[in-house]
């Protein structure tokens, strides 16, 4: 690909890209993400938005504009092109309260035609491009929220939005022979893709299985929330701290005094969870 782009820090010039499309007629491009997801400090957090409007590719540094301007962006009327929307929509939700609007998911189409991988064999499977960059493992899992960011790491980066128009178009023409019922839910699936399909859950809801019952549920939403708070406070993600298994264990065992790795005042999260799984029993003992 070019390896031109243009990288976008300040509020000011993000407004001026939008005033330029519109003077310029531009309608519809094509939009990434990256973000760091708990794999290097603690939380979500969105990092970077890839922008390709067929002539010019950007990047906005995401951690440098204010959430006024990312909003005025992804809620903006102009069309974006993406591929699976689903988790960064989640993101910008969480992270902002952002609802992504006009987003023409790719996936959609693909998942319409039978095909469920990733973007890199929709590439291959399209457009017959297959991707040789060696580099591209180690960069999935780069630390996007790391300044200053490596050149490399800003060229994969763009890589993901470099075909989205042409596989909108070579996708477009697959599905022109559907029946006319499955057109229909192509359209739903679009309209709705970057919407909330069910109610968010915190992580230790998403932990929770059959063999629980309620008393081991509370157990485990305390030792969870006193987890998240010793990660909070290290600014590491809270599997750092104690691996989930363990974590679901501990529920299941009722015990903390396993761990021996904490510091004395991070022991004390601990100690103050136990308080309120007591508080917790005794007031449901008492109805």
């Amino acid at each position: 690909m070019d390896q031109k782009f243009t990288l976008i820090e300040k509020d000011s010039d993000l407004l001026k890209l939008l005033d330029k499309w519109e003077s310029e007629n531009i309608n519809l491009i094509a939009m990434d993400f990256e973000g760091e997801f708990n794999l290097h400090v603690y939380g979500e957090h969105l990092c970077l938005i890839q922008l390709y409007d067929k002539k010019n590719y950007y990047v906005v540094d995401a951690l440098k504009i204010s959430k006024i301007s990312l909003k005025i962006l992804l809620e903006s009327d102009i069309e974006k092109i993406m591929f699976d929307c689903s988790s960064d929509s989640t993101l910008v939700r969480r992270e902002f309260g952002i609802i992504l609007k006009n987003i023409y998911d790719i996936r959609v189409l693909a998942k319409a035609v039978d095909y469920f991988g990733n973007l890199a064999g929709l590439i291959e499977r399209n457009l017959k491009v297959i991707n040789k960059d060696s580099n591209k493992k180690k960069n999935q899992k780069s630390n996007w929220i790391k300044r200053p960011l490596k050149e490399d790491q800003l060229i994969y980066a763009l890589g993901d939005v470099q075909y989205l128009y042409a596989l909108k178009s070579s996708l477009e023409k697959e599905i022109e022979n559907l029946p006319q019922k499955d057109k229909k839910d192509i359209a739903y699936n679009l309209s709705v893709c970057a919407k909330p399909k069910h109610k968010d859950t915190l992580e230790w809801e998403r932990l929770c299985n059959r063999r629980m019952n309620k008393r081991t549920k509370l157990y485990l939403k305390e030792y969870w929330t006193a987890r998240d708070n010793i990660a909070r406070k290290r600014n590491q993600p809270a599997s750092f701290i104690i691996p989930k298994k363990i974590l679901v264990d501990m529920a299941f065992e009722e015990d903390y005094h396993r761990i021996n790795r904490l510091k004395k005042n991070e022991l004390n999260e601990f100690v103050q969870a136990e308080d309120r799984i007591q508080k917790a029993l005794k007031l449901a003992s008492n109805y």
